[in-house]
């Protein structure tokens, strides 16, 4: 299946060794594969906390793991915004 991945602001610089930095992909993906074990393969589910929008909808961190994509979604990861 193939999903959109936007990675907004600063949050490509963590992807995993490998990875090509990315702002916006399409993804092949293997079917079942969920909002967090997506952000687990590229890399940076345990270096920060995060946003998912999937399909413009708000996913809850507690549901990433539950949350199946499917082919034509578009998923958004959006890190923490910090200012001072």
């Amino acid at each position: 299946m193939r999903v959109n991945v936007k990675l907004m602001g600063w949050l490509r610089h963590y992807l995993r060794e490998g990875i090509e930095e990315f702002d916006d992909r399409d993804l092949d993906l293997a079917a079942g594969e969920t909002v967090g074990g997506l952000a687990s393969a590229l890399g940076f589910r345990d270096e920060l906390d995060f946003l998912a929008l999937l399909n413009g909808e708000r996913v809850p961190t507690e549901r990433f793991d539950q949350t199946t994509l499917n082919d034509g979604d578009a998923l958004v990861y959006i890190p923490p915004l910090k200012g001072g």
